[in-house]
């Protein structure tokens, strides 16, 4: 007896009609009742009796009911219960990542971990630095990049590596020249924006003249090395356009402005081989080598 034989009983107390009974099942009335026969030559007792009104289960049958009715609850729950286990097991990572990690240093990490576990799978959210360390209060990816920790308070941190922060132009500049040359800006997170309008106020005694305001990192880029203006803009870019000139800024005391790359975890989530496979290859490598930029000529 299997879990069909089992509907078939479930059906025929219910509906108790054999028409019904094998509509439900999408079998044919004969098919149906051949089968009803070998069920109870099986179990050796009758199960249904028929009558002009309709069929009926005999006392065993009554029985059987309620047993198959159990039994494929428990059918339900298993399966409900390995589906559980196969989510928690499954092999995706979930990651949280602001701009410039998710586009320039990604797409080469998940490359070369996939060299070593190719069925990893992987789910990427592209956020500013500060949604990251929400979405991981949150518990609701993995395994977070930072730039900068945002206060990230838990056990598991991990500094990836250390970039500054450059004003860049196609045209030859010295730092006071900024005031007067046109700017090209880009939306970030406002911690970032508080940061350089704090830099900018302590160095100029006029607003910086933006020209091209733009929501990306990567159109700012653009509209720089198009000569559209100046633009603030991390030192990872600088290797890629040798023909750009560019100043490293300064804090007030004139140490050049850190931006820390962070990896950020909950020790106590790293459980799964997956989980511990990824955080160990990140140690094992040295996060800059996974920079991939493209040369601008």
């Amino acid at each position: 007896m299997d879990e069909r034989d089992l509907l078939i009983i479930k059906y025929l107390s219910e509906f108790k009609n054999i028409t019904k009974t094998a509509n439900a099942l999408f079998i044919s009335q004969p098919a149906l009742t051949t089968r009803i026969k070998q069920i109870e030559k099986e179990l050796n007792t009758k199960l249904i009796h028929s009558s002009n009104k309709g069929i009926y289960l005999t006392d065993t049958g009554l029985e059987m009911a309620v047993f198959a009715d159990k039994t494929l609850s428990q059918f339900d729950w298993i399966r409900e219960k390995i589906q559980d286990i196969d989510d928690k097991n499954s092999v995706i990572l979930k990651l949280a990542a602001p701009n410039i990690i998710s586009q320039y240093y990604l797409p080469t990490l998940i490359s070369e971990f996939k060299k070593t576990y190719p069925t990893a799978r992987f789910e990427i959210q592209m956020v500013p630095s500060s949604r990251v360390a929400t979405l991981m209060h949150e518990k609701k990816c993995d395994f977070g990049f930072l730039r900068n920790d945002f206060g990230w308070e838990e056990d598991g941190k991990l500094l990836l590596c250390v970039n500054y922060i450059a004003a860049v132009s196609m045209n030859k500049f010295v730092l006071k020249d900024l005031a007067n040359m046109s700017r090209v800006a880009y939306s970030t997170d406002s911690y970032y924006m508080k940061m350089l309008d704090f830099w900018w106020n302590s160095n100029f005694s006029t607003p910086p003249k933006i020209d091209v305001l733009v929501n990306s990192l990567g159109l700012c880029r653009e509209m720089v090395y198009s000569g559209l203006g100046f633009g603030i803009l991390p030192s990872v870019f600088l290797p890629e356009s040798p023909k750009t000139h560019y100043v490293i800024i300064n804090d007030n005391q004139g140490k050049p402005i850190e931006r820390k790359t962070y990896l950020i975890y909950r020790k106590e989530t790293v459980t799964s081989k997956l989980t511990e496979k990824f955080l160990s290859f990140i140690k094992e490598h040295d996060f800059s080598s996974f920079l991939r930029l493209k040369q601008h000529l």
